[in-house]
């Protein structure tokens, strides 16, 4: 079982997935008239989970998680949060995410959040996205971006 990833130890305690795995050169997941695209360079496999309310049903969580297979033992990790506005809430949401036991596995060997927002604040009078990206980076080892609403991420 120490060979098992994420995906697969999701599989067996019973977890569903939004989209099985399986080859796909674009990702794109919604809610609530947001959606998070990415493209996936070399069509490599994904998965995507719904969170909220499903893996995680208490606290505070993000929607989604997109699992994109690097190679044969290594994984990239992308907790996303769909978003009307509030972006700081969304932050948290993804910084708790992170923090949850359940989603920690030594095959996510890459790990981004992503906020997908209608707007963000203006970087002028508000720099907090930018603390974040980099208490991300320190804490998690992860790559926190902001996204519009079907704004392709980067590739994989």
């Amino acid at each position: 079982m120490a060979d098992m990833n994420l995906h697969e130890r999701l599989q067996r305690e019973g977890f569903s997935t939004e989209q099985s795995l399986g080859v796909r050169k674009k990702v794109t997941t919604a809610e609530k008239g947001k959606r998070y695209v990415l493209q996936v360079s070399d069509s490599k496999e994904s998965v995507v989970y719904q969170i909220d309310g499903q893996i995680i049903t208490k606290g505070s969580k993000c929607d989604k998680m997109v699992l994109v297979k690097k190679d044969s033992s290594n994984w990239t990790q992308i907790l996303v949060e769909l978003k009307g506005v509030d972006v700081h809430h969304a932050i948290e949401q993804l910084e708790s995410t992170l923090q949850n036991e359940k989603l920690k596995h030594p095959t996510n060997k890459e790990k981004r959040a992503r906020v997908v927002a209608a707007s963000f604040p203006s970087n002028r009078g508000d720099t907090t996205m930018e603390k974040d990206k980099i208490s991300f980076l320190k804490a998690y080892k992860c790559d926190l971006r902001g996204l519009k609403s079907n704004q392709p991420d980067t590739a994989v």
